[in-house]
Order: C-alpha cells, then sequence, then structure tokens
C-alpha cells in the first residue's frame, strides 16, 4: 500500500465495515494474563476508539499511567509524570516547582499533541500547545497517551493524544480521600486533600489544594490554587447524570534576564499568569443491552498573560513597573455525542463533536515604550464539527479496528482521516499490533489569524510492535514506526505557509523486570531520526533525539520501607534547543519512604532528592534547571 494513497485505505475501511460479526468467542484467560503482563489487570484502554476495550485490542503505541504510580513518584506537575514516559518528550522553561514547559509525542510539535481533561479539550488557542502546569495530579485516575496519528478518532491530533482520566466518584457513603503535604528547599510546598463519596444516588469527589514557592533557581517565584470536583446522579433505566467543574490558577516568573544574561542594567523579569475554567455535563444511557449513548457539553474558560516588569534599576524605570505584557483571553464551548454498539467479538463507535471557540487578545505597553497605553484587537472566532466511526472486530486470536473521521473547520480546509490497525495474540504472553494512520493538525486560532490561508499538515503514521512476558523476568514491549508529515508550516515566511516536509522514524521499548527479594528495575529508551526540508527545493536536513529513563526499586514489606533510585537522559535535536542549551547528562533523583499507620490513616512519609548529583539539562541558558534540591512529604489516606 502506498503511503500516498488514501483510495486504498478507504476500501480497505469499507472491506472491514462490512464483515459480519462473528460468533461471541471467549478468550479471558489470554486477556487476562495479558493485561497482567505490562499493565495492570483491571484496565481497559479508552482513548483509542473513545469506549472501553481489552488492551489485547488496542493497535496503536499505547502507555498507561495509573493513579497508583503518580502516588509513589511523589510528584508535583503533570509535566514531572510525562517526564518518565516513553515517547514523550518534555521541554521545560527552568523546571522548576511550577514553570511552563512544552510537550511532543516522538518528535512531533507542541501544537501536534491532543491534550484531555473529562473529555475537555484543553490546548490553548494562543499557541495550540498543551499546557498542563494548571492541572491537580491528584485528581488523575489514568493517564492514557497515545502516540502517533490519532486524527481518525479524535481529529486534530497529528501528533498523537495525552487523555487525563480523573478519578470516580465513591460506591460507599462511608468518605474516603487523601491528604497531601511536602516542604522542600526555596520555601517550596505542597499541598492538597480530596474526599469522595455518596449520599443515597449522588456520588461525589472533591479536591483542593495548593502550591507555593520562593524559587529553585534565579528566584523563580509560582504559586497556584485549584478546585475540582465531580458529581454524578443515578438514574432509573441504567442512566446517569454527571458533572464536573475546576478552577486553577497558575502564577510564576519564568524568567529574570538580568540574572539569566548577566547584564546589570537589563534588570527585567516576566511574570506568567494562567487562570482556567472548566466544565462539563455528562448524560450516559443504555438504550438496550448492547447499545449505549453518551452526550456531553463541555466549556473551557482560558486566561493566559504575560507581563515584563521592571525590578528598579537599569531599564523599565521603578520597581514592579509594566515593560510589556499581553493577554490572550479565550472561551471554547462544545458538544459530543457518541453512540456504541458492544458485543464480546464486535464493537463499534458512531460520533460526533461540535465546537466554537472565540479568542480576544489585548497589549499594554509601559512608559518605556511611550506607555502607559492599551491595545485590544477584535474577537477572533472558529467553529468546527465532526463525525466518526470505528469497529472493533474480533475473530480467534485476532483483532481488526478500521476507523474513519471527517472534520470540517471555519477557518481552514476539511480533512477526511483513515485509519486500520491489527492485533494478533501470538500465544497466552505475546501480543504483536501494527497500525496504519492518516492524520492531520489544524491551524490554531491565532495561527489562522495571523496566516488567513495556512492549510493543515498531514501525515501518514505506520507503526508496528511487540509485547511480551515470554522472556523470563522480564515484561518487554517494543515499537518502530515510520511518520511521513507533508504540509508542514513554514515559520520563517510571514505570512506562515505550507511548503515543508518532515520524516520521523525511530523505536521506543520498555521493560520491567520481576521483583527478585524486594528489587526491580524498569526504564524506556526512544530514538528518533529526523529528516526535514522547508521547501520543496530545499535540502534535506538530518537530526536526532532520543531519551531514556530508568528506575530502581526497593521494597522492604517487614519493615514498611521504600527506595527510588531514577534516571533520565535527554539528547536534544537542533530545532528545539535555542541558546546554549546544556544535554548529554543524566539527571538524578532518590527517594526514601516508610510506611506510617495510625487510627483512621495510613499512607507514608518520604524525603526526596531531586537532582542529587546537579546535571545541567535545559533547552536555553535562559531557563537552566535547579542544582541539588531536596523535601520532605507525607502523604495519608483514610
Amino acid at each position: 500500500m502506498k503511503s500516498d494513497n488514501p483510495l486504498a485505505v478507504l476500501l480497505l475501511l469499507t472491506a472491514f465495515l462490512s464483515v459480519p460479526p462473528a460468533l461471541a468467542y471467549n478468550n479471558t484467560y489470554q486477556e487476562n494474563k495479558l493485561l497482567k503482563m505490562y499493565f495492570d489487570e483491571e484496565e481497559l484502554v479508552e482513548t483509542a476508539t473513545r469506549s472501553p476495550k481489552p488492551i489485547t485490542q488496542v493497535a496503536e503505541n499505547v502507555t498507561i499511567v495509573t493513579a497508583e504510580k503518580i502516588e509513589a513518584m511523589h510528584a508535583h506537575t503533570l509535566a514531572e509524570v510525562l517526564n518518565r514516559q516513553s515517547g514523550v518528550f518534555v521541554d521545560f522553561f527552568g523546571q522548576d516547582f511550577l514553570g511552563d514547559s512544552i510537550l511532543r509525542l516522538l518528535g512531533s510539535q507542541r501544537h501536534h499533541v491532543l491534550l484531555l481533561l473529562d473529555g475537555v479539550r484543553l490546548n490553548i488557542n494562543s499557541s495550540g500547545a498543551a499546557l498542563t502546569n494548571f492541572i491537580p495530579i491528584s485528581i488523575i485516575k489514568r493517564i492514557e497517551i497515545i502516540k502517533g496519528a490519532a486524527s481518525s478518532t479524535w481529529g486534530s491530533a497529528l501528533g498523537g493524544v495525552i487523555n487525563i482520566i480523573t478519578k470516580d466518584v465513591a460506591n460507599s457513603s462511608r468518605p474516603t480521600g487523601n491528604v497531601n503535604v511536602s516542604y522542600g528547599e526555596g520555601n517550596s510546598r505542597d499541598v492538597s486533600a480530596d474526599v469522595a463519596g455518596k449520599l443515597k444516588a449522588l456520588g461525589y469527589y472533591l479536591h483542593v489544594g495548593n502550591i507555593d514557592s520562593d524559587g529553585l533557581s534565579l528566584d523563580r517565584y509560582s504559586e497556584r490554587n485549584s478546585l475540582y470536583g465531580k458529581m454524578q446522579l443515578e438514574l432509573p433505566r441504567s442512566s446517569r447524570l454527571s458533572f464536573t467543574a475546576g478552577y486553577s490558577d497558575p502564577f510564576y516568573k519564568n524568567l529574570n534576564w538580568g540574572d539569566a544574561w548577566e547584564i546589570t542594567d537589563l534588570n527585567i523579569y516576566e511574570d506568567i499568569d494562567h487562570q482556567s475554567i472548566w466544565g462539563t455535563l455528562y448524560f450516559d444511557t443504555e438504550i438496550t443491552q448492547d447499545l449505549t449513548f453518551h452526550l456531553s457539553g463541555q466549556h473551557f474558560d482560558n486566561t493566559f498573560s504575560t507581563s515584563y516588569n521592571s525590578l528598579g534599576s537599569g531599564l523599565g524605570g521603578h520597581q514592579g513597573d509594566l515593560i510589556f505584557g499581553e493577554k490572550w483571553k479565550e472561551e471554547v464551548n462544545s458538544f459530543i455525542g457518541r453512540l456504541t454498539w458492544a458485543r464480546e467479538a464486535f464493537t463499534a463507535n458512531l460520533g460526533f463533536e461540535s465546537s466554537r471557540s472565540e479568542m480576544k487578545y489585548a497589549s499594554r505597553s509601559g512608559i518605556f515604550f511611550d506607555g502607559p497605553s492599551l491595545t485590544e484587537d477584535d474577537p477572533v472566532t472558529e467553529s468546527r464539527h465532526g463525525t466518526y466511526a470505528n469497529v472493533t472486530y474480533v475473530k480467534g486470536n485476532f483483532s481488526i479496528t478500521p476507523g474513519l473521521r471527517y472534520d470540517d473547520h471555519s477557518n481552514s480546509e476539511e480533512s477526511v482521516n483513515p485509519s486500520l490497525g491489527i492485533t494478533y495474540l501470538f500465544g497466552p504472553d505475546i501480543l504483536l499490533r501494527g497500525s496504519i494512520a492518516k492524520g492531520f493538525s489544524a491551524p490554531y486560532l491565532a495561527a489562522s489569524s495571523h496566516s488567513p490561508n495556512l492549510e493543515p499538515e498531514n501525515i501518514w503514521a505506520y507503526q508496528a510492535g511487540i509485547e511480551t512476558g515470554r522472556i523470563p523476568y522480564l515484561h518487554f514491549k517494543g515499537t518502530i514506526f515510520y511518520h511521513n508529515i507533508e504540509d508542514a508550516w513554514d515559520y520563517n515566511m510571514i505570512p506562515w505557509v505550507n511548503t515543508g516536509s518532515i520524516r520521523l522514524n525511530g523505536f521506543e521499548v520498555e521493560a520491567k523486570t520481576a521483583v527478585y527479594h524486594g528489587l526491580s528495575l524498569s526504564g524506556n529508551f526512544t530514538y528518533i531520526k529526523e529528516k526535514s526540508k522547508e521547501t520543496s527545493t530545499s535540502a534535506w536536513v538530518d537530526d536526532e533525539t532520543y531519551t531514556s529513563n530508568f528506575i530502581l526499586s526497593y521494597r522492604n514489606t517487614a519493615y514498611g520501607l521504600r527506595t527510588e533510585v531514577a534516571s533520565h537522559y535527554y539528547w536534544m535535536s537542533d530545532h528545539v534547543t535555542n541558546e546554549e542549551p546544556k544535554y548529554g547528562t543524566f539527571l538524578w533523583d532518590i527517594l526514601l519512604a516508610k510506611d506510617v499507620d495510625f487510627s483512621l490513616l495510613s499512607g507514608e512519609v518520604y524525603l526526596k532528592g531531586h537532582n542529587i548529583f546537579n546535571g545541567d539539562q535545559y533547552i536555553d541558558f535562559e531557563y537552566p534547571n535547579p542544582k541539588r534540591w531536596l523535601e520532605v512529604g507525607l502523604a495519608l489516606k483514610f
């Protein structure tokens, strides 16, 4: 099959969609054994097709991060958690207690990654990026990461999807919950609490949290308050109504120019304020025993502002005086509907989604630019509509998943994206995967406003993988991929144009040993070879990037002790780095924890050392990562 022939793929999809469902078959033993092999037994993957299905039927390159794994890390931000996962590249702006970062999947760009929280799309329209520092990690039940084109299910998602699934309401009237407190250098503290319960037919989950720090490097202070709640009402006829809502307001100093550049007269610092309010109303019902219906309405309100202020000497006037500031305020409203028909050997999903976005931009100038003055642009809007269908058909040890989606965006051309995935269970402990998918990334609202003729970037993505527990004492997962991106944006032209091409190929591996006398070792490695050119007449430029994580864990159940040593390595590509970057070294963290048990509370007290060997790993010398720093904490459950 030629990569540039979508008609051939569409014909294949049509053929598979026309196959009648096989007689129901039972492969429960093999599926459960494989689920235990690398993932937890109870997990089903929702993100691949938008309805849960066993991991044995998921052809995409998927990584799952559970709440238990997140809690064991004692991390403070979602970026810290994602930084340990294979195929995920996190470019930090400082890697401080709370700060900014860019997410990329398998070498894709920041606007290629779709970030979801409870079905709410979180990519901001000012840059297309998936910002994560406003999401409190204590509300997360599970993270599902689909690496590679996911447009046949999710629309504009050329690089993949990161889906944040929040914790459930409780099924018991007795409240349960968590309390977490930590304190570290730089007067850095993280306090959060959550509780879940049920009052008759109404279940609930509530979270409150605060992060505050004077800064671990270059006086980079930060603060965030967060609230989140979920309520679920059980209705007659196997129906339920759910409502989620959240608020978060990270505020932090991103850069102190004087300290970074060691130029006394350039005494300027940058503040960033990012306020978000979101909410979703869901309705789910069973129409028949096999047919279910889902409908939801979502709202996301985001204000992202940055201001450059004076430290009181040199340029810029008195301390705190504004030099220049920008603000992007956006509102997104969307509606989603889905019908799911599910039997043991056949599952079909048919859905739609529609959204409308509005963004307002304003800039302020201080006395250095002959201000004060305020400039406000007219609001810009965009409407997006998408319809999709996918089928998972199981016959024997094979599962086949064709998918197809049509998207229509008011600010760019329409797009049709097919996909085809196949899995084969080769014995009880070897799973083979393969997929081909067409994907796209539509211009985000600021890009289409800046460059009205900009069209979507397009990709054909090919992946194949194996997951096995056949190797003694070792669980292994490996994936190879080839991604061909056409119509890539050329940022050197004003306005931007679609003239570039990018080829991304490489592999990723994950492995985890069995526990031996309390010891276990896990790790992953991702390598990407990139070939790119800006125009059809440009020469191809070669580049490469890779990252690895290794985690050595020890657990002594007799004494309730736990130790973890984790390392992270990142070789950065040229298009990621800026001025005088530092990389090619390992960053090491160490964790020491002890179980504690009170009458109504249990958990662990811990000591964590970050970057214990003072490694340097940053994309720009203006944003160095902190040197060694320590913290203590207490995590309790009730």
